[in-house]
């Protein structure tokens, strides 16, 4: 399924996360800035009736990671510079999985990776530091997935901003701690834009923080953020349709004769 993106500059190095505006698609995140001066467009309008029923995938197919107009997930930090005085260090990386599945109201689990390797910042110099401060030779994923179940309290209406709050387990560097995702987002169509912001401590997950000649100091905490489309999950609906035929086929086969045939054949040990 191809999806029509127009050029959408959610959000500069400069400029806080407080609303990703797509005008057709208005996603109000806040009431201050406005970043955006494109629109989603869905490519199949019936499958919007639909609500958000079923599984949906991170799509990386949208959009274009160089605008920042694509799913990543990244990371925000305050630090000073000799010469350059204070700045953020933002990273980011286009390398994002995963998905969730969700039935009326409510959405019953989510789970998100991020591969740490793909991390690129605004400052080229700076990558080699941010792999090491992760050590992502030996922790390469960073892992959101929730615990339990959320209520939307009604189903997301096509246009129509809302927000969760998602409780699961963050992992990063293999240790894992409780959080509470804060989510805004918006249906449009066929798909689901999603952004937030976690504030985090990165030392608690182990994280060293780098240092360099030209570095005063930089903060142990920051924020996570995350802009991510999601589609549906075609690729699920066609493995669940697959098990259906498995099933229906042992259903035929219920006189045991296909079972024992099946044993006489397979080798020992397996």
């Amino acid at each position: 399924m191809e999806h029509a993106v127009n050029k959408v500059k959610v959000r500069t190095v400069e400029q806080p996360l407080h609303r990703l505006l797509l005008p057709a698609a208005a996603l109000a995140l806040g009431a201050a800035v406005v970043v955006g001066t494109g629109a989603v467009r869905a490519q199949e309008e019936a499958a919007s009736a639909d609500g958000i029923d079923g599984a949906w995938a991170v799509d990386t197919s949208i959009g274009d990671f160089a605008e920042f107009t694509s799913s990543w997930v990244g990371f925000r930090v305050a630090e000073v510079l000799s010469p350059g005085g204070e700045v953020e260090a933002v990273g980011r990386t286009p390398l994002v999985s995963g998905g969730l599945e969700a039935s009326g109201t409510i959405i019953e689990n989510a789970v998100i990776e991020a591969d740490l390797t793909g991390i690129v910042s605004d400052r080229s110099r700076r990558d080699p530091a941010i792999q090491r401060a992760l050590e992502t030779g030996d922790f390469p994923t960073a892992i959101f997935e929730s615990t339990a179940a959320v209520d939307l309290g009604e189903v997301p209406a096509d246009n129509v901003p809302f927000s969760a709050s998602v409780p699961g387990t963050l992992t990063i560097r293999d240790v894992s701690q409780d959080v509470s995702l804060e989510l805004d987002g918006q249906r449009v169509g066929d798909v689901v834009v999603v952004v937030g912001t976690l504030p985090v401590d990165f030392t608690s997950f182990g994280v060293t923080m780098p240092t360099a000649p030209i570095v005063v100091s930089v903060e142990g905490s920051g924020d996570l953020e995350w802009q991510l489309f999601l589609t549906r999950d075609e690729a699920m609906a066609d493995d669940g349709s697959g098990d259906d035929s498995a099933a229906d086929a042992t259903a035929e086969g219920d006189d045991g004769s296909a079972d024992e045939d099946t044993e006489e054949d397979a080798p020992a040990g397996e």
